[in-house]
């Protein structure tokens, strides 16, 4: 067979084809890197925004629960407010009288009114009080009128006592609580129905348009029992009630208890639903609905920068690929990008980040985290991170955490951390082992955020619920936990406990004659003195009005509590001097001893009550012990 040669046409195709084959190859493994990249993209991105959401949920969760906490110890404290009213033995033995016909119901109202407005001065949240008959017809109205649809008539047994609204009454709204009046002896004598502003729970409970993640944010009250739900209306101006058609009302009638996350309300949209019993008010649940774009709109940023870090990264690699004759150079430039984007993120976070050798020493620590520590990083390197956080190495707190870290992986949780001026803050803390191709563990990182702004808002929340705001003393919610704690204490000490109850003499001409702005600024000299009449460790707390309590515990007789009372007697009966005025009340003080004349709460300080208005009636400005058999009918208050 003769050569041919090739013709210089077929040449230039078999170039072209062969270019075409190049950049085919080229094109498929761009596209084999985009692929790559994009399910790279995928499947970090997918779980990370994930658990930014489930973040998400559990800080809008916990900020409901504390809501929902602060909103049930506040329906506890009227509660509370409410029990206190039927608990004075004068106006409730003229009930009684009223009820025997031995006394006229205008007779009633005379003596009644000036005693329970007496009473009600230092409760500016009561706007109305109706006080009924054992027949349940009205005997006593202050304040407000409570329409008959409002009124309840509790049963005396396990519930004396019942909670019922919001209401919409005469422009507020209110929260009625009813009581039954019973006597010493159990026998029913009538009604206390009270009602309640609830102005400061509905201005604390509008706040909630104010946090970013909750703007829009619907709230409600519910109670179960009742299947009442009420909302409180977007510009804050009151609660009013849902509708049966509202798809939150639908929602929880389907609920046995409160569910323990974020759950979806069927036809609303796809709102998002929180909630959360009230502490205290078991019976009361707070719900909160929000639009899943504003609770969630914070993860979609956060993944800003791992999109960008995956583009950047699908980029760099096609360009590697495609320029194959420079793989060095184009290596060199991606590993720049990285660590560019890295240092960025590393120094531009708001939150503290650590970077820990596998000795837990540090070796960096970010511009957010000097800032919060006081210390430069230079400072702070080679030092191990227990000493910020713990204290030392050693302490078996630090080695449970890097057990847990090294076991799990990570560890998250709440840890005092020390400034360079020696002080301390509460900071939430997450580490995160990196191990290495052996699996050995090659470093730590740690994310840690200054949370003490969050702990000092709530422990304000607490403190308002336990402690009295005239004198800053425990009120008698925390009396009667710490009283109930004492006793079950005693008896494994072998020891008494004394419980003494004041009431001033006088007190009443000071603020009639003065007014009760100087009414209170002597309440708070009296809480001054007295509180240098007792130890440390006993309780000193204000139950209503210008009575108090002193819990004396750890003592063996009776002669201490004798001692103090004489010092308190002694204390209060000097000369005070408020305005330029010389104003002398004195005190009777009542004494009951656990267990020599009560093993609970209630029945003792039922008894220091008898006992105080023995001292009243032996002339005032001293102290008596309790005396088995006593009654405590017919007594004058101060």
């Amino acid at each position: 067979m003769a050569y041919s040669p090739l013709h210089p046409d077929s040449v230039i195709d078999s170039r072209e084809a062969l270019s075409r084959l190049q950049r085919r190859i080229r094109l498929f493994e761009f596209i084999g890197i985009v692929l790559t990249a994009v399910l790279v993209g995928v499947a970090t991105l997918i779980p990370m925004h994930g658990q930014l959401r489930r973040n998400l949920d559990m800080a809008a969760g916990h900020q409901v629960q504390n809501q929902a906490r602060a909103a049930g110890q506040l329906l506890a404290s009227f509660a509370s407010i409410a029990a206190q009213l039927t608990s004075r033995s004068q106006i409730r033995d003229a009930l009684a009288h009223y009820n025997e016909g031995r006394i006229s119901r205008s007779e009633l109202e005379a003596f009644s009114i000036p005693r329970l407005q007496d009473a009600l001065e230092q409760s500016p949240q009561v706007i109305g009080l109706l006080r009924l008959d054992r027949e349940g017809l009205p005997a006593v109205a202050i304040g407000k009128t409570i329409p008959e649809t409002f009124w309840r008539i509790p049963a005396t047994g396990l519930r004396p006592q019942e909670v019922h609204g919001p209401f919409r009454l005469l422009g507020n709204d209110v929260v009625i609580v009813s009581t039954a009046i019973v006597t010493r002896e159990g026998v029913r004598v009538g009604t206390d129905v009270v009602a309640f502003d609830l102005s400061s729970l509905r201005d604390s409970l509008a706040a909630w348009n104010a946090t970013p993640f909750a703007y829009g944010a619907q709230v409600y009250l519910y109670h179960p029992a009742d299947r009442r739900l009420v909302r409180l209306a977007a510009s804050g101006g009151g609660f009013v009630a849902a509708g049966d058609d509202d798809p939150v009302h639908a929602a929880l009638r389907g609920m046995r208890d409160p569910p323990q996350d974020v759950t979806p309300v069927p036809g609303s949209g796809g709102r998002l639903m929180f909630v959360a019993a009230m502490a205290k008010s078991a019976e009361w649940q707070l719900v909160v609905t929000m639009e899943p774009a504003v609770l969630y709109a914070g993860a979609s940023r956060e993944l800003y920068w791992p999109i960008a870090a995956i583009i950047l990264l699908m980029v760099a690699s096609g360009a590697l690929m495609l320029a194959a004759v420079r793989p060095l150079s184009h290596r060199i430039a991606q590993q720049s990008q990285r660590l560019v984007l890295a240092a960025s993120v590393f120094s531009t976070s708001g939150e503290g980040i650590v970077i820990l050798d596998a000795d837990r020493r540090i070796i960096e620590l970010n511009p957010a985290g000097c800032r919060m520590l006081g210390l430069s990083a230079a400072e702070l390197r080679g030092s191990r991170f227990c000493g910020l956080a713990i204290g030392q190495p050693d302490d078996p707190e630090c080695r449970e955490i890097w057990r847990q870290a090294d076991e799990r992986g990570q560890w998250q949780g709440e840890l005092p951390l020390k400034r360079a001026d020696g002080t301390s803050f509460d900071a939430w803390l997450s580490l995160a082992c990196v191990r290495g191709e052996d699996d050995r563990v090659t470093n730590y990182s740690g994310l840690f955020v200054d949370i003490s702004a969050r702990k000092e808002a709530e422990s304000q929340i607490r403190s308002l619920a336990y402690h009295d705001e005239l004198t800053g003393l425990p009120n008698r919610i925390l009396m009667q936990d710490r009283l109930g704690h004492a006793l079950r204490q005693a008896p494994r000490a072998r020891a008494r406990v004394a419980l003494l109850f004041l009431d001033l003499d006088r007190f009443k001409p000071v603020n009639d004659s003065f007014g009760h702005a100087v009414g209170d600024r002597l309440l708070q000299a009296v809480a001054e003195r007295l509180k240098l009449t007792v130890r440390e460790g006993d309780t000193l707390a204000r139950v209503h009005g210008d009575e108090f309590v002193v819990i004396l515990e750890g003592i063996d007789t009776p002669e201490p509590a004798a001692r103090v009372a004489a010092k308190i007697v002694a204390a209060l009966g000097s000369p005070f001097t408020i305005d330029g005025r010389e104003i002398l009340v004195g005190t009777s003080v009542g004494i009951a001893i656990f267990p020599d004349h009560a093993t609970d709460p209630e029945t003792l300080l039922r008894c220091a009550d008898i006992a105080m208005y023995d001292a009243k009636q032996a002339g005032r400005n001293g102290y008596r012990f309790f005396t088995e058999g006593e009654q405590a009918s017919d007594r004058v208050s101060a």
